[in-house]
């Protein structure tokens, strides 16, 4: 081993264990050590194709690497005793450009440093033909060696897989016979397992907000007695449970019927209050076999919400309007649900360009902000309340404007907030 090989050798080996005793955190510089390594062991080899191939995954993988000096120094000493000149010229003047104090300089041959002389002036660096054809034979050498030893390997890999293969086709057959026979059992099983889910033919509506109950029954209509496993499925906000016999239905609950048996249960929930008036939801009654998931009964009935269904019709008296015109201001409110609206808050915020003046006719009270508030206390289904207000065009209005208030209509009974825009009236000259 040369001195270049010497010296090279041990700061290898010393910056190898330094990288070892980092913390686990630091992969990245563990593993372009042992590229760097794998790339010194094929130099020690005189496998240069295979060192050149190695330091080029490292400078692409780990370009700040604290290996690179002696990387560009391996890739020119390899690039001369592979031939390629100008590669191991190029390289070592990068080395010297990069680390102009390092004291590897000095283990750079002559041979080398000729090629960087020549380079430097400008002369052509042609390949050496005889070291390259040198150099790929040893790639080649190593090529159809490792190609052997992987042909070997998977001749016996071969031989072992077709006598597991024998073994387990022995096995298997047997298996299938098995199978086939549990299968044919238990489809035998499952066809005589039979059962229904019936509900009332007709369900009336319910309050939105309130408590609900569904009857159903549950019947039995196989041979054997079964244990089974039931289940609703609606929507979340219904928060529906079901029992028998007064117990509540668990998620695990085992309910065992005997054949021709049939019980009967009900589904308790709650209508949600933001439910409009005629919303449908399906709820589902499904009864699962403990013994096989797959066998399952299921049917389901609609539930209809009753509610009030409030809506507003806010506008000007006209629908053309000037600057400083006095008139009138209509808020109309509707109900067109099925059960009475009850306990109404009706927040009107009028345009900016209108004036409030009065509300002779109805109570009201006015927040900082402007809006004005009237309660209702109910409204019947079909039935109206109007609400009329004395209003101003302010003078400064422009002239093309449209004016468009809002209305924001709160159920407390319901806990619903339903907001509305008013129709538009247009500002014009006189």
């Amino acid at each position: 081993m040369n001195y270049f090989s010497k010296n090279i050798t041990c700061l290898v080996l010393t910056l190898f264990f330094c990288l070892i005793a980092l913390s686990p955190g630091n992969c990245a510089e563990i593993e372009d050590a042992t590229v760097f390594v794998d790339a010194f062991n094929a130099y020690q080899q005189k496998d240069y194709l295979l060192v050149l191939e190695k330091c080029d995954q490292l400078n692409q993988a780990f370009p700040d690497s604290p290996l690179r000096d002696i990387t560009l120094l391996l890739i020119a000493r390899a690039s001369l005793k592979s031939g390629d000149n100008e590669r191991a010229a190029k390289t070592a003047v990068l080395f010297s450009s990069e680390f102009p104090d390092s004291s590897l300089k000095t283990t750079i041959e002559d041979e080398l440093l000729t090629l960087v002389r020549k380079h430097q002036k400008g002369d052509t660096l042609a390949f050496d033909k005889r070291l390259l054809s040198a150099a790929q034979k040893v790639k080649y050498d190593r090529i159809a060696r490792i190609q052997a030893a992987e042909l070997k390997l998977e001749m016996e890999r071969a031989a072992k897989a077709k006598a597991e293969q024998e073994r387990l086709a022995s096995i298997k057959r047997e298996e299938e016979r098995r199978e086939k026979e549990r299968v044919l059992a238990e489809k035998r099983a499952k066809a005589s397992i039979n059962a229904s889910i019936s509900f009332p033919e007709a369900v009336e509506p319910f309050a939105a907000g309130s408590n609900g109950t569904l009857p159903f029954t549950f019947s039995n209509r196989g041979k054997e007695s079964e244990d089974f496993l039931l289940a609703v499925a609606t929507a979340k906000e219904y928060d529906a449970t079901l029992s028998y016999a007064g117990k509540p239905v668990e998620v695990d609950t085992r309910l065992k019927i005997a054949p021709g048996e049939t019980i009967k249960g009900t589904i308790a929930f709650k209508m949600p209050t933001d439910m409009v008036d005629g919303h449908r939801a399906a709820m589902t009654v499904k009864a699962v076999s403990a013994k096989f998931g797959d066998v399952a009964f299921q049917n389901e009935t609609l539930v209809i919400s009753s509610a009030p269904l409030v809506r507003t019709v806010a506008k000007l008296t006209k629908p053309s309007v000037f600057p400083g015109e006095n008139l009138g201001y209509r808020v109309t409110v509707l109900n067109a649900g099925s059960l009475p609206a009850r306990d109404l808050y009706v927040r009107l915020q009028l345009p900016t360009s209108v004036e409030f003046q009065s509300a002779p006719d109805v109570s009201f009270k006015r927040e900082p902000d402007g809006i004005l508030v009237f309660k209702l206390d109910k409204i019947d289904s079909g039935r109206l309340v109007e609400i009329n207000l004395d209003v101003k065009i302010r003078d400064n209005s422009v002239v093309g404007q449209e004016i468009r208030g809002q209305v924001t209509v709160i159920n407390n009974s319901l806990q619903r907030k339903d907001i509305f825009t008013s129709k538009t009236s247009i500002v014009r000259t006189k």
